[in-house]
This record gives C-alpha cells, sequence and structure tokens, in this order.
C-alpha cells in the first residue's frame, strides 16, 4: 500500500493501481490494508475506487465481526471506522443507504465521560473503564495565542507538547479506553466561558466544563485516519504529523 502511494506522489497512476490490483489478489491482505486503500482513494477523490476497496473490506469481516458492529457497542469496535468511512464515500456518490451503513451507530451522547488523563488512569485503575473519554487541546494556530497570553503555562516547544499528548493517549487505549474525542478548544471561548462562570480560565476542570458546551460534531475522533489531517491543526496529514511513530 505503501508503495501505490509512493508512485500516485510520484504522478505514476498507472504504476500505483498495479500495485493495487496486486495487493487486491494477495491472500493476506486483511480488512484493514483495504480500509488504508479506500482512504488513499477517497483522499485522492476516486471514490468509485475507494467504495471497491471498502466493499473488499466488509467482505474480509467475520460473522463474529459483522454481530458485534450491528450491537449496541458497534461504535466502539476498530472495524467500525471503515464502516463510517464507506458510509461517508456512499452518500458523497449519492447512493441509497444499504444495510452495511446501519452498522456500528456513532457513539452515544449519553455515555460519554469526560475527564481528563489522570481522571480515566485512576479510573482504569478502579476497575472503571470509561466508554468514551474528551481530551481538550488548542490546535497549533490557537497554541500561539494561548503561549502569547500565557507563556508559563506553555513553555514546552508545540512538537514536543503534541507528542507527549499523542503518548499520553496511546496509553490510554492500549489501557482499555475504547475511544477518545479531541476537543478542539478557543482561547477566545475559553476565556468568555471562564469570565461567565467566575473561574480561571487556566483551571483544568474549568476547561473540562468548558468542553461539554461544544456539540459532538466539533470534535475529532482520535487516531484520525492516517491520510487525514492531523488533529493538532497542522496542515498535514496524520501519518505524517502527529501519528508517526513516538
Amino acid at each position: 500500500m505503501q508503495l501505490a502511494e509512493v508512485r500516485f506522489e510520484q504522478g505514476d497512476a498507472d504504476e500505483a493501481h498495479d500495485v493495487l490490483d496486486r495487493l487486491a489478489c494477495d491472500a493476506a491482505t486483511n480488512d484493514g490494508h483495504c480500509t488504508l486503500v479506500a482512504e488513499l482513494l477517497a483522499e485522492r477523490g476516486d471514490l468509485h475506487g475507494a467504495l471497491r476497496w471498502y466493499d473488499r473490506a466488509v467482505a474480509r469481516l467475520s460473522t463474529e465481526e459483522l454481530r458485534a458492529l450491528s450491537g449496541s457497542d458497534g461504535w466502539m469496535q476498530m472495524s467500525s471506522v471503515m464502516i463510517r468511512g464507506r458510509r461517508e464515500v456512499r452518500q458523497q456518490l449519492g447512493l441509497v443507504p444499504d444495510a452495511t451503513d446501519e452498522l456500528a451507530p456513532a457513539a452515544p451522547t449519553q455515555r460519554r465521560q469526560i475527564v481528563d488523563v489522570d481522571g480515566v488512569r485512576d479510573a482504569v485503575k478502579s476497575g472503571r473503564v470509561p466508554r468514551q473519554v474528551r481530551m481538550v487541546i488548542f490546535q497549533r494556530q490557537e497554541r500561539a495565542e494561548a503561549r502569547r497570553r500565557w507563556p508559563q503555562e506553555h513553555a514546552v516547544t508545540d512538537d514536543e507538547h503534541y507528542q507527549a499528548a499523542e503518548r499520553r493517549w496511546r496509553e490510554l487505549t492500549n489501557s482499555g479506553v475504547p475511544a477518545i474525542r479531541v476537543v478542539p478548544a478557543t482561547v477566545t471561548g475559553l476565556c468568555e466561558f471562564a469570565d461567565r462562570v467566575g473561574e480561571s480560565a487556566l483551571d483544568p476542570a474549568l476547561k473540562t466544563r468548558y468542553s461539554e458546551t461544544l456539540p459532538e460534531e466539533h470534535t475529532i475522533a482520535w487516531p484520525p485516519p492516517r491520510n487525514s489531517p492531523c488533529w493538532c491543526g497542522s496542515t498535514a496529514k496524520y501519518k505524517k504529523c502527529c501519528g508517526r511513530a513516538v
């Protein structure tokens, strides 16, 4: 798959598609590989090609995986990312929803738990694994404003800051937390909220309460697809930014 991506970037689309054709015939290709190819093609605007690869991914799911996706906790399954990607491509193509589109519903908001990293770690240690957590961050442009306003609170470089966040979230995922949502905050919004409630904008608890005021569509599912924009707000793809090996 990486070879095909390189060929696309070099402008050799024919060779890239030859690589993908060989991958499609490889018995070792799994649903994860198919999803990555589908994301690559969707990013390039080849929606019909992306859908073919998403359909290959669906065909590789086991009966148990499909049953898990159709359950009440289907949104927690790793393959739900693929289902949502497929559904989005089909919507862009103007296709009528099919049975697969109905799998893996969005995470129910009533089960959301909004806590900080330390709170999540404490919950996991006590056996109370949160169903979903929200992590409030300033994306790069907003962090520059936050650094100007509160230099003592943002002394480390952007790269150090975002790499540390990526490490913490990977640790939480490895400890069993099923879903993390990144909440991009704005300095203005945070300060206005702090003024309304009469508390400090630097209080971590206030940041958590502020995040509760933001709708689900304002958040970013972490980790994003490899070829999607990075959650930190850079112009780079996730795989070439915070998604690199930390």
